[in-house]
């Protein structure tokens, strides 16, 4: 039931969305700078479109892999007549779980390629010392990128963090 109550409202935030944008056409102006980014988008390869979109959408993927295999499981262990709902259910979440660390661990390897090359959530730049009164000397900093604002604003209430998000 709450699976089904969780799609109805997505769908309907979508239908609502669109119906606005249909009755608001003014509103989808778009600046130069913007359609620059749509032709260097339309430029790139298929694959790379898709790697794109599978790392900025990765954890609605692992979320939706785990719906899938949840799915998957129960439907497959609903054949066997030997087993209670209970037993059954229980079977389907353990194959659906180890679908789901593999996922995740694909996705760990992801984040962890974007971090090796500086690109991502987390990128590491040369900026000046604030406690050298010469100005001349140059420290590396970490500094995370956030898709909006207010994106890590959860990351202040749990951890002793800086303003930038990182842990001091």
């Amino acid at each position: 039931m709450s699976s089904g109550t969780f799609s109805a409202i997505i769908a309907a935030d979508s239908y609502s969305r669109s119906y606005e944008r249909a009755r608001h056409p003014e509103n989808e102006y778009t600046d130069s700078q913007q359609t620059i980014q749509q032709q260097i988008e339309a430029q790139k390869s298929s694959l790379q479109r898709a790697q794109d979109w599978a790392s900025d959408n990765r954890y609605s993927i692992v979320f939706g892999s785990w719906v899938l295999a949840m799915g998957t499981s129960l439907g497959i262990v609903g054949r066997n007549p030997y087993l209670s709902g209970q037993q059954k259910l229980v079977q389907a979440r353990v194959y659906a779980q180890g679908l789901t660390i593999a996922i995740v661990i694909a996705s760990l390897a992801l984040e962890a390629k974007d971090a090796g090359k500086g690109s991502g959530r987390w990128e590491t730049v040369k900026v000046l010392d604030p406690n050298d009164p010469t100005h001349k000397n140059m420290i590396e900093k970490k500094i995370h990128h956030e898709k909006y604002a207010g994106e890590d604003q959860w990351m202040g209430e749990f951890c002793n963090c800086a303003s930038n998000g990182v842990p001091d």
